[in-house]
């Protein structure tokens, strides 16, 4: 299978050393603007958020990556203390979180 990635260690690489839009309208507004490197979302994200995110991240040729758990623990694995639905990656910074676009 290869060498794992440890999601929840390179998401808070990339919030602490790059930029990561948190939220379904930052998220989209990134994708429109043809911002976004990569998208994750949450596996129970509401269908609607999810159906207009992957709608626009088809439009810009943007990966998306599904976090394998709930919009909580999203958010815990950010180290924020509330639900992540959706998120951008604009800049990785020195993580290597865009490597699971090959994942998803």
């Amino acid at each position: 299978m290869g060498e794992s990635i440890d999601i929840s260690r390179e998401l808070q690489v990339a919030i602490s050393t790059g930029k990561v839009l948190i939220g379904h309208k930052s998220t989209r507004k990134a994708l429109l603007a043809g911002q976004a490197k990569m998208v994750i979302l949450a596996a129970n994200a509401p269908v609607d958020i999810r159906s207009d995110l992957e709608y626009y991240a088809k439009l810009s040729g943007t990966p998306i990556f599904v976090f394998p758990g709930s919009s909580l623990e999203l958010g815990t694995a950010a180290k924020k203390p509330f639900k992540i639905s959706a998120m951008a990656i604009i800049d990785p910074g020195q993580s290597e979180i865009l490597r699971l676009a090959g994942h998803a």
